[in-house]
């Protein structure tokens, strides 16, 4: 049984603190790369401090808003020159699979602010910012990101229903230039639409990039079959820090980067964040983890704590618990039992009287003779006995016969009182005893005043 519950506890506290350790490398992983990042963006959009808010969302942008333009119900819109990476994949003919980086820019921004915005629907779904190119034709990017229902096709946006803004994009591969901009609801009604505008990607951020294809070209000949790989990391080393260094010599321009300042203090920022968040669950999780193991298979030390702080710390009294007698003495022993009758209200009783109790091991009998005064003794085992019976003269009944005669200790004296019984009045044995025991109750009673004893002396 011991060997048993060693093992049971072996494997539980293996198993719970496994998911623990999970748990702990991945609810910050969790929190910093899906929670916090929403969170910290929504913040900081609302404080006006775009750089912080686009850090999260771009690899490099101008600071400078390209666009920005009040929404009907209060909010705002605002876009940004900004460079954006995308995972690729790479099949192989071999099957096997490889993921690289390809970099694009883009026109990214928020919508953020305004609460009439609908951008979910489950059927028909047609939320999207929509963008008039310069010859006529509209390019529309969907604003919904998830898939409520499974059914294959996104219905809403997880971070405008978590955090109340949505990323605006338009992919420079898709639009080369920008004269309008429209919102529309999930009913694919107009929400907001611009005044004209004139957004292209030319400039001075976009020249700072100039050899974005051939980064995008080595990234793609990195991952292929045979190819030099430590000369084309060099390669894209040197060329992601020529970026670098272009971005630098521009204060309106800005690049993330591990030894940024900017960039670590939104970074260090979100860590921050994500563990205040995690290590609490953590704590949770371990203490819960102990408390049911050691309910369920420990030894009980939250139990032994508690009292050694309530009584030895805090001096709180204990509750003095009075010992079962089965405790105290047990039963595996024999008893001396003398058992007496009471004759003094019944004289002139002469004949025996027989007085029995059984349990399921043994009968107890007492034969009470007169010669002997009504008094018996015999070595009984220590228990309880039940079903009384007594076998005495019809004219005299027991008053005080217990139901259960209790055997506890070495020496036990039981006595029984005996009256006479009127068996002229025709009403039962024990309807005389009641009788007899009200008119003893009323003797004990004194009288409460004059009058009253006045009475009672006339009577």
């Amino acid at each position: 049984m011991r060997k048993g519950r060693l093992f049971a506890k072996i494997i539980y506290y293996v198993f719970t603190f496994a998911i623990g350790v999970v748990l702990a490398l991945g609810l910050p992983y969790h929190f910093v790369n899906y929670t916090i990042p929403g969170e910290y963006v929504s913040e900081r959009l609302q404080c006006d401090d775009y750089d912080s808010a686009m850090t999260l969302v771009s690899d490099a942008f101008e600071r400078e808003p390209v666009y920005k333009s009040d929404l009907p119900d209060g909010g705002k819109i605002v876009l940004f020159n900004a460079l954006l990476s995308e995972q690729k994949v790479f099949e192989d003919v071999d099957g096997s699979r490889a993921r690289y980086s390809e970099l694009y820019f883009g026109i990214l921004g928020f919508v953020y602010g305004t609460t009439q915005l609908n951008v979910y629907s489950e059927k028909d779904n047609l939320a999207a910012l929509e963008a008039e190119r310069t010859d006529g034709k509209t390019t529309s990017v969907p604003l919904t990101d998830f898939d409520a229902n499974g059914d294959g096709v996104n219905d809403g946006n997880s971070v405008y229903q978590n955090n109340g803004y949505i990323i605006a994009e338009i992919d420079s591969r898709k639009a080369d230039s920008v004269r309008k901009l429209t919102l529309k609801n999930a009913d694919g009604s107009v929400f907001w639409t611009s005044e004209p505008v004139n957004l292209t990607f030319d400039g001075e951020f976009f020249d700072v990039f100039a050899q974005l294809p051939l980064y995008n070209q080595l990234s793609f000949n990195y991952v292929q079959r045979n190819a030099d790989t430590e000369t084309i990391a060099q390669q894209l080393s040197d060329l992601m820090q020529s970026f670098v260094d272009s971005v630098a010599e521009n204060d309106g321009f800005h690049i993330n980067r591990e030894d940024d300042p900017e960039y670590s203090a939104v970074y260090r920022q979100v860590v921050k964040r994500a563990n205040a968040r995690a290590i609490p669950l953590i704590i949770v999780y371990f203490v819960v983890i102990y408390v049911i193991g050691d309910f369920l298979l420990g030894n009980f030390y939250i139990v032994k704590f508690f009292k050694w702080f309530l009584f030895k710390v805090c001096k709180i009294p204990r509750k003095k618990k009075e010992p079962k007698k089965e405790e105290v003495f047990g039963h595996d022993y024999y008893s001396m039992v003398t058992m007496s009758l009471d004759i003094s209200d019944a004289q002139d009783l002469s004949g025996s009287v027989e007085i029995k109790y059984t349990n399921s091991d043994a009968e107890v009998k007492f034969t009470l003779l007169k010669a002997e005064n009504y008094t018996a003794t015999q070595r009984i085992k220590a228990g309880v006995y039940v079903n009384p019976f007594i076998d005495i003269n019809r004219s005299f009944a027991a008053v005080d016969l217990p139901d259960n005669l209790e055997i506890e200790g070495y020496r036990v004296q039981k006595t029984v009182k005996i009256v006479r019984v009127d068996s002229a009045s025709g009403s039962s044995p024990q309807e005389d005893i009641s009788n007899i025991q009200e008119q003893d109750s009323d003797h004990l009673r004194e009288p409460q005043t004059e009058s009253d004893e006045q009475t009672k002396q006339e009577k």
